[in-house]
């Protein structure tokens, strides 16, 4: 199969040079045939170093949820919005969400997942278009450019709010559970 460079080529050198930074560059990962597609916002220090999406301490976290819910990290394609970690790991800008999206798409239409997990408020309100709170987007699907998409909480988020674990849970299932339909 494939690397993602070649695979995404075409949408990689339209990202404008300004947003773009090799050495904090870290590209979406694993099976391009998987039932479940888990974006986040962006890259982390961990990731950056690793070269891999979710594998500091949310990754981790991550990992334990997906245990948990009967999900195989092997068997999912992990992907954040911007590409590159922000300096000062500072939120993305719309113009950096804006040059990165055409690439996201690339890779939502290319792996063709059941559904996309949207990890956060950022990869919630980006991929629906919506601005509300997190805490009344999640709870549901929504089709989306012929995906469906199920906003959930950032798994960093549970490190600050214990009451957030069992709502991820929850929606974890839902997503497996669309997963095995596929």
């Amino acid at each position: 199969m494939e690397d993602f460079e070649s695979a995404f080529a075409e949408q990689l050198r339209a990202v404008p040079e300004r947003f773009r930074d090799e050495s904090r560059f870290v590209p979406g990962a694993g099976r391009w045939d998987a039932a479940v597609v888990f974006v986040g916002e962006a890259p982390g220090s961990e990731e950056v170093e690793q070269g891999q999406p979710f594998v500091g301490p949310a990754g981790r976290r991550l990992d334990g949820f997906l245990d948990e819910v009967g999900i195989d990290r092997d068997d999912v394609y992990l992907t954040n919005l911007v590409k590159v970690r922000s300096p000062e790991n500072r939120d993305p800008t719309r113009e950096e969400m804006d040059a990165w999206r055409p690439l996201l798409d690339a890779e939502l239409e290319r792996v063709d997942p059941a559904v996309v997990v949207c990890l956060g408020a950022f990869a919630s309100r980006e991929l629906l278009g919506e601005s509300g709170p997190l805490s009344e987007l999640r709870g549901r699907t929504y089709e989306v450019d012929d995906h469906l998409v199920l906003p959930t909480f950032h798994p960093a988020a549970t490190f600050y709010d214990d009451s957030i674990t069992p709502m991820l849970e929850r929606d974890l299932r839902v997503a497996a559970d669309l997963g095995a339909d596929s």
